[in-house]
């Protein structure tokens, strides 16, 4: 298929530190302390490999565009910040070309998703990313 991303590896060859201990209310997140960006994945709930890659993967995309808010940010601002968090996983994980290639060719989104090593809903996603940005 396409190169496999390696979101470890991007963290790593950009200084981004990923810790796991328990968040009772989020699977993931990521902030800014000091000039530095960390990444939390929650390690009290399973997941499996590919849905931690996602969640690490969606991570980066907060640390390496900069969209980081607080509890105080108001909501559409918080979105503009997700979506582009989102935006920046997928054009990485699920190449347009790619996707598009294996929807040709018949794939389910769960059979894209497998080869690509990310989730249907993120093949979806993609979709119609890439659908309303040609």
């Amino acid at each position: 298929m396409g190169k496999k991303n390696d979101f470890h590896a991007i963290a790593e060859n950009n200084g981004i530190e990923i810790v796991s201990f328990r968040l009772p209310t989020v699977d993931s997140m990521s902030a800014e302390i000091d000039g530095r960006c960390y990444i939390a994945v929650d390690n009290s709930r399973h997941h499996t490999a590919t849905e931690e890659e996602v969640r690490i993967g969606h991570e980066l995309g907060h640390c390496l565009y900069g969209g980081f808010y607080t509890r105080n940010t108001p909501y559409d601002v918080m979105e503009r910040h997700e979506v582009r968090a989102d935006r920046w996983y997928i054009k990485r994980a699920i190449p347009r070309r790619t996707l598009f290639r294996l929807l040709g060719k018949g794939y389910d989104a769960w059979e894209i998703a497998e080869q690509l090593n990310t989730t249907e809903e993120y093949v979806r996603r993609a979709y119609y990313y890439y659908k309303e940005n040609p």
